[in-house]
């Protein structure tokens, strides 16, 4: 009876290590708070465990510290307060803008059950890419500060990432999907890192307006989450209502979906680059640098995501 006690502890002991050699290892660098599309893709995450192992989640841009306690929230009503939570670099003495207290801030205001790693996200994001060299996807949705002071402190260290899927960039369309692109968000708010982050050697493939600019959610697909009355969903509709605008557009997801379903996107190789006023420059004829995706099944990605808000059911015991 023994020997077959020990023969299941091993059995159960190499079935969850084969498991989790089979998820991706994953840190998500993001600007929660700000647009909406922040809070979907980290539900998206959430929801997809099975493939992915999150590793940390670190905040970017303005008041980081707020953004971190959003997070923390977010996860300790999923259940998921496990995974660690790293404040990037305060800049909210940069701008007025950066310093906005955002509507989305008072869902978590005074939130105090858990709290934020003390290692600062840069250094989170470095000591990963060293401990997991070649093994860590980073998924960058904000601002590229984070990635930025990264570099600062190792200038090929961003070359130790398996891949960096970012949702950065404008390359041949704009917001309004027409074919004159424009200095993208995440981009403006820190050309000095943009610049650095393009050039930094390190794999990357952006989900630009190019393909994320189409993917809207709308109302109907909305009514299904308030209806679904599930701690993921509510907090979802909540953020959404505080957010106080009509169809969110899910700039931020599809560039998890890129690591998730390569199948639905198309992508090609060229050479990128940022200008002094925050422009995402291709140009076709010098050496590619990155992966830029062109086309998205924007029916079908919808549907997986939808599928995955839907069909979970997280939340605290």
């Amino acid at each position: 009876m023994k020997h077959f006690a020990l023969f299941l502890f091993l059995l159960f002991t190499l079935g969850a290590t084969a498991q989790n050699a089979t998820r991706q290892k994953v840190i998500f660098d993001c600007d929660l708070g700000d647009d909406i599309d922040d809070a979907f893709a980290l539900a998206m995450l959430l929801t997809n465990q099975d493939k992915v192992d999150i590793l940390g989640i670190t905040t970017c841009y303005g008041r980081t510290n707020d953004r971190a306690t959003l997070a923390l929230k977010f996860l300790y009503e999923m259940g998921q307060e496990k995974i660690p939570v790293y404040m990037g670099r305060n800049t909210s003495a940069s701008s007025e803008r950066a310093n906005w207290y955002a509507e989305q801030f008072y869902w978590a205001q005074g939130f105090s059950k858990i709290q934020p790693n003390k290692q600062g996200a840069a250094d989170f994001i470095l000591e990963s890419l060293k401990k997991y060299p070649n093994e860590v996807v980073v998924i960058s949705v904000g601002p590229v500060t984070n990635l930025g002071d990264v570099l600062q402190k190792d200038p090929n260290a961003l070359k130790m990432a398996k891949k960096i899927y970012a949702m950065f960039g404008s390359f041949y369309v704009s917001y309004s999907g027409y074919p004159t692109p424009e200095a993208e968000w995440n981009v403006k708010c820190d050309i000095e890192a943009a610049k650095k982050f393009v050039n930094s050697g390190a794999n990357i493939a952006y989900a630009g307006l190019d393909i994320t600019a189409f993917v809207k959610l709308d109302k109907a697909k909305r009514d299904m989450l308030l209806m679904r009355q599930s701690p993921l969903t509510n907090a979802l509709s909540g953020l959404y209502v505080l957010w106080g605008h009509e169809t969110p557009t899910l700039f931020d997801p599809v560039a998890i979906g890129m690591l998730l379903y390569p199948d639905l996107f198309k992508t090609k190789m060229v050479n990128v680059s940022v200008d002094d006023k925050g422009f995402t420059k291709v140009d076709e004829n010098k050496t590619p640098n990155a992966e830029v995706g062109v086309y998205i099944n924007t029916n079908e990605f919808i549907s997986r995501v939808m599928k995955g808000y839907l069909l979970q059911n997280m939340g605290r015991n």
